[in-house]
């Protein structure tokens, strides 16, 4: 890891107020979600429909939220608001379930560009701040899973937590963000990087929504299933610094190809698939950042919009083939020579 992000202090407040906020945006944002299935308020149809409208919200319009907060360079803004929408949301769960999807999606997506703008900045062109600020999503999902579904859902925990971060981010000072788009960029390999390296997102996408394990049901289980998704997204960044984005993700896509494919019903396996599976998502988060210099919302935004392209095929029936252990397999291979190819342009790139 790099030195100065161990010694800065600035630099490790801000990534522990914005991965604590990660972790509570998407924990209220699921608690808000399956607390309208706990109620019996909405049938398990029109829920489905929500979940959907729900992703589609939050994910889509980053790209668009990314490009506003990059031309207005409002970051902490972004962030601070996104809290602050979310927090409507877990209001209005409990009088209309249709606008506090709404509320949740709007207000998860503009704390997602914020956030994630201020965390690649924090060790620049690095991948090890950027991992360790998404990866408590994956808790904090589990969390408000589970208190949403629980009969003991009530809103004012969550809003004094979110008041509390909200203070905490709005005292905190953001690192220097680089929003220089005027320089000479070397456009060489430029679009096919972009497009590979978002390939490799979308192959992540459509494998994390149709894998299939069994044992999910187990809570014990599950928890360390979550742990295996945090620790390999902050891990991810770290390791790749230290020994070279395309060894750490292409070496970890492989091994977690057969882990996956063919070993999703046995717990252990499964687990280290899915750790290893995930250090590649700091490592194309920054590769596509470093692409467009000064853009750093806007980069953030297109992997989330690659993630919601990834799920499409499931929404539109074709889960049931892409989870055969066979087309898990390709696909994951298929997403390390994809990803090998783009960062070997990547590095011809940026060192010519």
């Amino acid at each position: 890891m790099p030195s100065d992000f161990i010694n800065n202090r600035g630099f490790i407040k801000n990534l522990t107020v914005y991965g604590l906020s990660h972790a509570v945006i998407d924990a209220s944002c699921a608690a808000v979600i399956f607390s309208l299935l706990s109620s019996k308020s909405i049938t398990d149809e029109y829920f489905i429909q929500l979940v959907v409208m729900y992703n589609v919200i939050a994910f889509g319009p980053q790209t668009l939220f990314g490009l506003l907060v990059d031309k207005y360079r409002c970051p902490k803004l972004s962030a601070i608001s996104g809290s602050i929408i979310t927090a409507s949301a877990i209001v209005v769960a409990f009088l209309s379930p249709l606008y506090a999807i709404i509320l949740a999606g709007i207000g998860n997506a503009l704390f997602h560009v914020g956030g994630g703008t201020i965390s690649l900045n924090i060790t620049k062109n690095k991948a090890a701040a950027p991992g360790i600020f998404v990866a408590p999503g994956a808790l904090g999902l589990l969390i408000g899973t589970l208190y949403g579904k629980s009969e003991s859902f009530t809103a004012w925990p969550l809003l004094i937590i979110i008041a509390i971060l909200c203070a905490l981010m709005y005292y905190t000072k953001s690192p220097e963000i680089n929003y220089k788009t005027d320089e000479k960029i070397n456009t060489d390999y430029f679009e096919s990087i972009i497009l590979l390296l978002l390939m490799t997102i979308v192959a992540r996408s459509v494998i994390g929504s149709v894998i299939a394990l069994p044992w999910k049901s187990d809570i014990f289980l599950l928890v360390i299933l979550t742990s295996g998704i945090v620790l390999g997204k902050a891990f991810g960044g770290i390791i790749g610094d230290k020994y070279g984005w395309q060894k750490a993700g292409v070496i970890s896509l492989l091994i977690s190809a057969p882990l996956l494919a063919f070993g999703a019903a046995v717990p252990d396996a499964a687990i280290l698939g899915i750790f290893l599976f995930n250090f590649t998502m700091p490592i194309t988060l920054v590769a596509i950042s470093n692409t467009l210099p000064g853009r750093p919302g806007f980069s953030f935004g297109l992997t989330t919009l690659a993630l919601i392209i990834g799920v499409l095929p499931t929404y539109a029936g074709a889960g049931s083939f892409l989870s055969q252990s066979p087309s898990v397999f390709a696909i994951i291979i298929s997403s390390a020579v994809v990803l090998y190819y783009a960062l070997f342009l990547y590095s011809k790139k940026i060192n010519e």
